[in-house]
């Protein structure tokens, strides 16, 4: 297993342009188009009008710590040699919350509403992720 693949959607069909967005460095999110709610995890249904018309868009990458929380010790060997761990639930612009973590070097603290831009690290298998550093602290989406 990968490190920080849990908060990853699952690669099958549905998630497929969540992936090619993450390759070009870009969050994407699906969007109902029939009521504009923006959906997260992967759904076939809006959760607000129930619609089908489900696409994906450009999400703007940034947003508040909703939560967070310091990983010291785990029994996952992804985590060995890279702890200790920033988690944070990250409320985004488009209103849904994003599970993730500090990007690796942005371990400073961090506090609730604290604003956050998504950037992309290579699992070891080259899977881009989404993690999050404080917003105009450099690095590139």
């Amino acid at each position: 297993m990968a490190e920080d693949a849990s908060t990853l959607p699952a690669v099958d069909e549905r998630s497929v342009p969540f992936f090619e967005a993450a390759e070009r460095g870009v969050l994407a999110l699906q969007r109902c188009e029939d009521c504009g709610t923006f959906l997260h995890p992967v759904r076939v249904r809006c959760t607000s009008c129930g619609g089908t018309a489900i696409a994906w868009v450009e999400a703007s990458g940034r947003g508040k710590v909703f939560a967070h929380g310091r990983l010291r010790r785990s029994y996952l060997p992804e985590h060995e040699g890279k702890l200790p761990l920033t988690l944070v639930l990250v409320e985004l612009d488009e209103r849904v919350r994003f599970a993730s973590r500090l990007a690796t070097g942005a371990d400073e603290a961090v506090r609730t509403g604290d604003r956050l831009a998504v950037v992309f690290e290579r699992l070891t298998d080259g899977t881009p992720v989404p993690v999050f550093r404080r917003e105009g602290s450099g690095g590139s989406r």
